[in-house]
């Protein structure tokens, strides 16, 4: 987060990512189960990276992720064999292609006057130092657009990965690197239109809830002796 305070708290104009790729492009069409699944999905998965991370038996992280899917989507109404067979499918098939990390919190760059993109790519690989951003679907316009934004948020290349199924349910993953670009083809006045507004420490350039949380952290650290 780096160092100082929030000493003065302005407010600034927030934009997703995910909104401005919309302007961009048109995103895919799907329905409800398919986005809920999508969401568990990313959610999970980037669960289970953070267990295998911390975890001395890895081979029971599979099964765990399976459990663990197969329940939310008995929770949301959507379940069946197929969509966790789909699941089960899709984590083999991101892990064999070494796309594995951690979700990193939400990254915060200034478009133009009091204007931010928030940006928070599905998975960070500290020991590559590579961004990644996974579709459950072929690579196509709009997640592109949406890579692109990630990228000129975070001034880094983001690792865009698709999937793709074959006949006989064998899934066929896809890469492109995309590279930050100069700037982004939108207009701020398209920028005002969907932004929210959102509390901003003025100096360290974050939102103020961000800030709080690092402090708290901070705090339990020093109080347990963690941080030197």
């Amino acid at each position: 987060m780096g160092e100082g305070g929030c000493d003065e708290v302005v407010e600034v104009l927030v934009v997703k990512a995910s909104d401005i790729a919309k302007l961009l492009s048109k995103p895919p069409e799907g329905d409800e189960v398919s986005l809920k699944f999508g969401k568990i999905f990313e959610e999970e998965y980037a669960l289970a990276n953070h267990i295998y991370s911390l975890a001395w038996n890895v081979r029971k992280i599979p099964r765990l992720f399976i459990r663990k899917v197969a329940a939310r989507l008995r929770s949301e109404g959507i379940y069946s064999r197929e969509l966790v067979l789909k699941a089960y499918r899709a984590y083999s098939a991101l892990l064999r292609a070494g796309v594995v990390g951690e979700k990193q919190p939400t990254h915060f760059k200034e478009f133009k006057d009091s204007i931010f993109v928030a940006a928070q790519p599905d998975l960070y690989d500290a020991f590559t130092d590579t961004y990644y951003e996974f579709k459950l679907y072929p690579i196509n316009d709009y997640a592109r657009a949406q890579a692109r934004v990630f990228a000129w948020v975070l001034g880094e290349p983001v690792v865009l990965v698709g999937l793709k199924e074959r006949p006989g349910g064998y899934i066929e993953v896809e890469k492109e690197v995309i590279t930050p670009p100069n700037t982004l083809d939108v207009s701020p006045e398209e920028l005002r239109r969907i932004a929210h507004t959102e509390e901003f420490c003025k100096d360290l350039k974050i939102p103020v809830h961000l800030f709080m949380k690092y402090m708290v952290r901070y705090s339990y650290e020093v109080d347990e002796g963690l941080t030197p």
